[in-house]
């Protein structure tokens, strides 16, 4: 038995284990501190597998002998990337890997060493989740989404990386008619940030179009590629959608978040504010 133990809202846990096969066994701590996020994804014996921000604000996947727990025998599998963790699970042997990449949904599959296999062929540029199931699985159900598409379920064939469609709404939305592109535009301070533009392909960019610039920055909360009624209409209509992935969100991990609040705060008005003045200086609008 593997009991996360938490205080308060802060995302930071310890760990207990409680062998279920010895009666009135006791409960053993097995991490100790509130000092990092961690999640139990499975384990071989008395190798435990966990993914954590421990010493990675953009989370890494290590492995805990139960036998030797001192941090000093903690093994690291799979290394912080660039790419926030968004969620990692054990299938068929595999680790399944969930990541943001630019606020993009990038999924890998590693081998139970931690050695990289391949990545997942996801539809298009959007936002992917569902990647779990029981180890012995061979086959998984995903959702995805995009700002042209809404949520479709797919099944994936874990050992012969393939995906096929199962399930998806149907809409009279051309999405060949429609564009959509991610540009990356520097701040006040020269920090480049990313932003989706979404409008109808052969668009006039001479500063007249209709333009909605949506953005939050913060909360560690990412902005990723979703579908919306209501932005489709405003596009059918001949309108720009764009979406600015601020900082004090969570697109990149905790150190974007961090440069987007308390003392930084000024950071996310100014991101925003250049996401404007991109758009205008480009002739999306004016």
């Amino acid at each position: 038995l593997v009991i996360p133990n938490w205080q308060g809202t802060e995302p930071k846990n310890r760990v207990f284990l409680k062998t279920l096969k010895t009666p009135d066994s006791p409960v053993v701590e097995l991490i100790g501190e509130f000092d990092a996020y961690y999640s139990y994804i499975g384990n071989d014996g008395p190798m435990f597998y966990f993914s954590t921000d421990q010493q990675a604000p953009r989370g890494r996947v290590i492995a805990i002998d139960i036998t030797k727990p001192a941090r000093a025998n903690w093994k690291e599998l799979i290394p912080q990337q660039a790419e926030p963790l968004e969620s990692v699970s054990l299938v068929s042997n595999r680790f399944l890997v969930t990541r943001r990449k630019d606020a993009k949904s990038l999924v890998e599959v590693y081998d139970i060493s931690g050695k990289k296999l391949s990545e997942v062929a996801l539809p298009g540029l959007g936002s992917a989740g569902g990647f779990s199931g029981r180890r012995e699985d061979k086959e998984v159900y995903y959702s995805f989404t995009s700002y042209m598409t809404p949520g479709a379920v797919y099944r994936y064939d874990v050992l012969n990386n393939a995906s096929t469609l199962v399930k998806a709404p149907t809409v009279s939305m051309d999405e060949a008619a429609y564009e959509v592109k991610q540009v990356f535009y520097p701040s006040k301070d020269g920090t480049k940030i990313p932003m989706f533009i979404v409008h109808k392909k052969g668009l006039a960019l001479d500063g007249t179009n209709p333009t909605y610039l949506y953005g939050y920055g913060g909360f560690n909360i990412p902005l990723t590629p979703g579908y919306s009624t209501v932005n489709r209409v405003w596009l059918e209509l001949g309108g720009v959608y764009a979406v600015a992935n601020l900082r004090g969100g969570g697109e990149y991990g905790q150190e974007w978040h961090d440069a987007g609040r308390l003392a930084n705060k000024q950071n996310v008005f100014d991101d925003f504010h250049a996401a404007a003045e991109y758009l205008i200086a480009e002739g999306y609008t004016s």
